[in-house]
């Protein structure tokens, strides 16, 4: 059976098989991943290994902690999900993916070792990604959990630290219907004695009792570390703790992220303890981008000026909301921003409206080819018996909303002279997908 997998080197052909190795999308629960793990004699991928779990902010964190090791020199892997437009987004060897030779020799190193075990999609690709770097000499390794944290995947390796940006409600048919709830399924990935480093201003309590039965320290975004924004000079400030010090960073470049994520990823580099020069973390900082997180684009055919996010539940949406009132503080001339999105099934999308409802004047409600997409009808449904404010228009199809946006906006520029629109794409890693092809990098 082996030798037929042997002589294929073609990624798409792994993804389909992958795809339909298990039953069901998602399963979780570690015990089919840990008879694999046991049989392909993995061991620890780094040196030093940060394991992510939360609502928010994960991609976002190891993106800012990435950029900052890999312009210091370090070693550093990466494994995320989902991808935006390629698998290989979310394997990543020193800030760069992983070339279809390498995963498709991952895949089949992975199922020589499976022996009829059933592996969901996120499992088989967790085990490559953790043989391939098994495979390299690491110092770092970043790992994002891909639903909840206890019964993860990502789960099966100890973190050295260990990390929760943020707690907010999303997939409670798995995780459970209470923050506390959701808190206690992502606090799984915590260890005893290992830090934690949790985002949430306001924390969970669930989460602080998990940490203090395990004695594990925590590093509590506005207690032991915390961030300042100097508007007037464009820069930040940040202050934390290494090994019970003060740490501190001044005159930090403003970045394109959101600044409490960068701001995380700076406590972990000081628990880290790698004695990176300054120049580093600011010329990292200074530089950051990532794709599909407050990314600002233009319109290939019309210019027309964009905000694309992946915003997919009402706490992310928040965030963006304030993006967008930031912008329309510092921009007065801002004065229609139009919304394009389509969500899954499963997402609040009265929530998430609800947090834009005051900022956005058109609503292109849409869907994307995607068997888990909410109708575009049903959207629309449920924002009408919610009474969200603002003109609600249907699509069938994402791009024709995200063409039929751009046009309008260039209609409304026209007709009020002096005037600016902007569309924002939002609601799904599909989304984002789809509109990001049709779009380019500003300026």
């Amino acid at each position: 059976m082996l030798d037929k997998f042997d002589k294929v080197k073609d990624l798409d052909f792994w993804l389909q098989f992958i795809s339909s190795v298990h039953p069901q999308e998602v399963q979780l629960g570690l015990d089919r991943i840990e008879t694999v793990a046991v049989k392909m004699v993995l061991k620890k991928p780094a040196s030093k290994v940060v394991v992510f779990a939360g609502t928010n902010g994960k991609g976002s964190c190891i993106a800012s902690l990435e950029s900052i090791l890999v312009s210091a020199g370090y070693k550093v892997a990466s494994y995320t999900s989902p991808h935006i437009h390629r698998f290989a987004e979310r394997i990543k060897l020193n800030g760069k993916e992983v070339n279809e030779r390498v995963l498709c020799a991952a895949f089949t190193y992975v199922e020589s070792c499976r022996e009829g075990v059933s592996l969901t999609y996120f499992e088989f690709s967790t085990l490559a990604a953790l043989w391939i770097f098994y495979n390299e000499t690491l110092d770092i390794a970043l790992l994002e959990v891909g639903l909840g944290g206890r019964l993860d995947a990502v789960n099966l390796v100890d973190g050295d630290i260990t990390v929760i940006p943020s707690i907010g409600f999303d997939h409670q048919d798995w995780l459970g219907h209470s923050l506390e709830e959701i808190g206690l399924e992502k606090a799984g990935i915590l260890r005893a004695n290992i830090p934690l480093v949790y985002g949430d201003k306001i924390p969970v309590k669930s989460i602080l009792q998990r940490a203090r039965e395990l004695d594990a320290p925590i590093y509590l975004a506005g207690q032991q570390f915390d961030y300042v924004i100097h508007r007037k000079r464009n820069s930040w400030s940040w202050n934390g703790l290494l090994n019970g010090q003060a740490a501190v960073f001044n005159e930090l470049p403003l970045p394109k992220l959101l600044i409490s994520n960068v701001a995380i990823s700076l406590q972990i580099l000081a628990l880290l303890d790698l004695k990176i020069k300054e120049y580093y973390v600011k010329s990292a900082i200074a530089n950051l981008s990532y794709a599909g997180r407050q990314e600002f684009r233009d319109d290939i055919s019309t210019d027309v000026r964009l905000l694309i996010d992946v915003a997919h539940n009402p706490a992310a949406a928040a965030v963006l909301a304030g993006k967008l009132r930031d912008l329309k503080e510092r921009e007065p001339h801002l004065t229609q921003i139009s919304a394009v999105i389509a969500v899954m099934a499963d997402k609040d999308i009265v929530g998430m409206a609800a947090a834009l409802e005051t900022l956005v004047d058109i609503w292109y409600i849409s869907q994307v080819d995607e068997a888990r997409c909410m109708p575009a009808k049903e959207v629309v449904s449920r924002l009408e018996k919610s009474g969200i404010s603002g003109v609600l228009l249907s699509q069938d199809s994402i791009v024709q909303a995200y063409i039929r946006a751009c046009s309008e906006s260039v209609e409304f520029e026209e007709k009020n002279p002096g005037k600016v629109s902007m569309v924002v794409v939002l609601g799904s890693f599909h989304s984002v997908a789809a509109v990001r092809e049709l779009s380019k990098s500003t300026g």
